[in-house]
């Protein structure tokens, strides 16, 4: 029996999985709850790799503890805004992520006692309520106010760039863009991801257009978000690449096949999220 090569294998598991997986989650932009649920989800996820990268010494169900807290955070946080938005919450919702670090302050003060323990995990929760859950809840802001097309969107459009820019790069690839951090990562294939998510949005407007839902048909307010995902994808897939590199990890996870852990999966969308939500209210659209 003929065997797969490792590398064409590794590819075809990768694709397996994000066919399965890469509906379902944009199924879940479709409705608010369904959204809640899944954000509040990959924040416990990628916020427990990042505190076990971090602190591999902690107890695992500490760990856990600390990650299901943020989640928690995030979650409320959606609901909060809902509630800001209908006029019965009488403060601004972010001030939820601000308990969420008195908690977390309070949870490390009471259950570490090493102070370079606690030092290293009060560090590692505290960028992970601001880099993870805060930034990724930025979500439920182009939910509410664009509804769930914008939304999905915003996902996709990362998704977009990131396969144009390796295959771009795999073909064309020759000027690395930061050989110390990523070596794989080249100009071509940034330029050439710029230029694969801006046709994309354009075709994923054009049919939404038809339907007359909220779009960025304007040439230059795509070429504008197009640019923006493919820089500031690169700044958080480099982001991560520091920490990994510092920490000596190949991955933050094994636990998407193919595709390493949940933090790797998201490192530029964390950053996205938030930017576009930004463009959009930049540009009064």
């Amino acid at each position: 029996m003929m065997r797969m090569p490792i590398g064409k294998k590794n590819l075809f598991i990768r694709a397996s999985s994000g066919f399965i997986i890469g509906p379902v989650v944009v199924f879940s932009y479709l409705w608010y709850p369904t959204l809640l649920g899944l954000v509040t989800t990959i924040v416990m996820m990628a916020s427990y790799e990042f505190i076990k990268m971090s602190n591999p010494k902690l107890c695992r169900k500490f760990r856990l503890f600390i990650a299901f807290l943020l989640g928690i955070t995030s979650m409320v946080y959606g609901f909060s805004l809902e509630a800001e938005y209908s006029g019965i919450l009488p403060f601004e919702a972010e001030f939820i992520f601000v308990i969420g670090f008195l908690l977390i302050s309070l949870i490390t003060i009471v259950r570490l006692k090493d102070i370079n323990e606690a030092k290293e995990l009060l560090s590692s929760s505290t960028f992970s309520l601001i880099y993870i859950a805060f930034f990724l809840s930025s979500n439920y802001l182009t939910q509410i106010n664009y509804g769930a097309g914008m939304a999905i969107l915003a996902l996709t459009s990362v998704w977009a760039y990131d396969s144009f820019a390796y295959i771009f790069g795999l073909t064309f690839g020759k000027h690395k863009i930061s050989p110390t951090y990523s070596p794989k990562k080249s100009w071509e294939g940034l330029f050439g991801g710029i230029f694969g998510t801006f046709l994309y949005i354009i075709i994923y407007d054009f049919f939404r257009e038809i339907f007359g839902l909220h779009t960025l048909i304007d040439l230059e307010y795509v070429a504008a978000f197009a640019i923006m995902v493919g820089i500031v994808d690169t700044i958080g897939d480099l982001t991560e690449s520091i920490f990994k590199r510092f920490y000596n990890v190949k991955d933050s996870s094994g636990i998407l096949p193919g595709h390493g852990g949940m933090l790797d999966r998201i490192d530029g969308l964390l950053l996205v999220v938030p930017i576009w939500y930004f463009m959009l209210r930049l540009f009064w659209i």
